[in-house]
């Protein structure tokens, strides 16, 4: 299950297994399933800063093939799913089917300056990043990246207008700019496995936060030179992640036919709310 921040009090969840899209919380978040977009309001009987005490679900928006990957920008969430079509959904629901279609299963997508980065799985090939104007979905450029295992959220926007894209196989990050220029590559920790589903957010301008289920763990580390900021084990079966602004970390923990949502502290990895929202579901990531 990919997950995403929408506002202050909204996430968005992607439920790659029920071709649907939802939305649930007090601080928002959205997150894909099968086929299903969810969005959701962040409840908090506290001050922004204080972690969410549940989650609340306002939406489901369903999509016609199954969601590997959630985006929101400037009000609008983009749903990249099997098969390459990327669907726009409108903050009531409407829904614009195949707003831009590819060949290929999108893996990921990250909208910086009007434009759709779409990182699309090739097969045995390498992955390549396409960049589409949202003005007017017309293809600007693209770019081949060197790792092409499909799983795992791989593309986020850092400070500087940059991308960060995941080459898990290597045990690195390459940070390119907009125009796919390599900037650097960062090592990841040793403590990684990354031979699995691994999942990558922004976690301010300087670091990113990682889920690595095969390891069993939740990182953050610094996009200066790969040092480990803290780690964190009491996530199970982690999967998708994301920085929410009032400075925690939500992670999708897959559970056999129950899905939860983890809540960490951004500053040291600790659990402060386990199970924020459960979903059932046999095989959402």
């Amino acid at each position: 299950m990919q997950i995403t921040t929408v506002t202050g009090a909204e996430i968005q969840l992607g439920e790659h297994n029920y071709k649907t899209v939802s939305s649930q919380t007090q601080n928002d978040c959205q997150t894909a399933s099968t086929q299903t977009v969810i969005g959701c309001k962040l409840a908090s009987t506290q001050t922004p800063k204080k972690s969410p005490t549940g989650l609340r679900i306002i939406r489901k928006v369903k999509t016609d093939n199954e969601c590997y990957t959630v985006c929101h920008y400037k009000g609008y969430t983009y749903v990249g799913q099997r098969g390459g079509a990327i669907d726009r959904i409108d903050q009531h629901g409407q829904v614009t089917k195949a707003f831009v279609k590819l060949d290929n299963n999108v893996n990921s997508l990250a909208a910086c300056k009007d434009r759709l980065h779409i990182l699309i799985y090739q097969g045995e090939n390498p992955s390549t990043v396409f960049v589409h104007n949202l003005n007017n979905e017309q293809l600007i450029k693209f770019w081949n990246h060197p790792y092409f295992y499909y799983t795992g959220q791989r593309i986020t926007l850092i400070g500087n207008n940059q991308l960060a894209v995941g080459d898990w196989p290597s045990k690195q990050i390459i940070i390119y700019s907009l125009t796919g220029d390599v900037i650097r590559k960062v090592p990841c920790p040793s403590s990684l496995k990354m031979t699995g589903f691994v999942c990558m957010s922004s976690c301010g301008d300087d670091s990113v936060v990682i889920s690595d289920r095969a390891a069993g763990k939740v990182v953050r580390m610094s996009l200066k030179d790969g040092s480990l900021l803290w780690s964190s084990d009491r996530v199970t079966n982690p999967g998708g992640i994301v920085h929410h602004p009032a400075g925690y970390v939500l992670v999708v923990s897959r559970r056999v036919y129950n899905t939860t949502i983890s809540v960490l502290n951004e500053n040291n990895g600790r659990l402060t709310v386990n199970s924020l929202i459960s979903l059932y579901s046999p095989l959402l990531y």
